[in-house]
């Protein structure tokens, strides 16, 4: 059954004139990066890390300084520095330099697909690798301000002179602007989004594969376990397993199913 899905969708992604991918934990986990409400996530084994999550955003509001200190005393962004891209990442960034995935749409803040060789990466919820000024929109790679952080001084932003914050996206922050319109035009223009590693549950990232369908797209899910896209009929098929190990057996696929053309 499993082979016969992955034919499917080695076929269909080549039938398909705009081929995105929309990507979530599920991907991300599988370079030993812990999710954070699964069965040993972080905010499972210590519910106070949640409640601190819920707190961050503001604290950047009303001290800078100690936004900083907390961000840089956390063991998970050491964890998200030392990942490594999986073949996940890999095969994404293949099927985009054989001109059949066009854009990664992900909501993992780990810089991987990046890494991996992925050209267009739209990072829905921000990434690690750069700082974010809330007041003006300017993006800065957090290199450029790697005394400062090492010095502990809150970096300032070069155009306004705001404080800068991680590009991360927190609880109560809304989704950059230009982000979101970017990933929402993604998901209008294309007609096939594979969805990979997320159950689409966090909106208003879950918003786009059913924007997609809304605009007669297929919609093909690569996940563990059945999701609430499965179950609304949102997606047309689920291939179930590790996206590590599918999304490799699909690009073999496409590479076969080329010669033949």
């Amino acid at each position: 059954m499993e082979l016969e899905l992955i034919k499917m969708c080695a076929r269909d992604l080549l039938n398909a004139n705009y081929a995105i991918a929309f990507t979530g934990a599920g991907v991300s986990t599988e370079s030993g990066i812990p999710d954070f409400r699964g069965p040993s996530g972080i905010w499972t084994r210590d519910p106070e890390a949640e409640r601190r999550s819920y707190e961050i955003f503001g604290k950047f509001l009303r001290n800078p300084k100690e936004y900083w200190e907390e961000v840089l005393k956390s063991p998970f962004y050491e964890i998200l520095e030392k990942a490594k891209p999986n073949p996940a990442h890999y095969a994404l960034a293949e099927l985009e330099e054989m001109g059949i995935i066009k854009a990664v749409i992900t909501q993992n803040i780990d810089g991987l697909h990046s890494k991996a060789g992925s050209k267009k990466v739209l990072e829905f919820h921000g990434g690690i690798d750069k700082l974010r000024c809330i007041y003006c929109g300017c993006r800065f790679p957090r290199q450029e301000f790697a005394k400062e952080i090492e010095e502990r001084k809150v970096p300032i932003c070069k155009n306004c002179r705001s404080p800068l914050k991680m590009d991360v996206v927190y609880f109560t922050e809304q989704i950059p602007t230009d982000v979101y319109d970017l990933s929402l035009a993604e998901a209008m223009k294309c007609d096939l989004m594979l969805v990979c590693g997320t159950s689409a549950v966090v909106y208003p990232a879950a918003e786009l594969p059913r924007v997609a369908k809304r605009r007669g797209a297929k919609v093909v899910e690569i996940n563990f376990e059945e999701t609430p896209l499965t179950l609304e009929g949102v997606s047309d098929y689920i291939i179930k397993g590790k996206v590590g190990e599918i999304l490799p057996k699909i690009v073999e696929e496409v590479k076969e199913l080329r010669k033949k053309q």
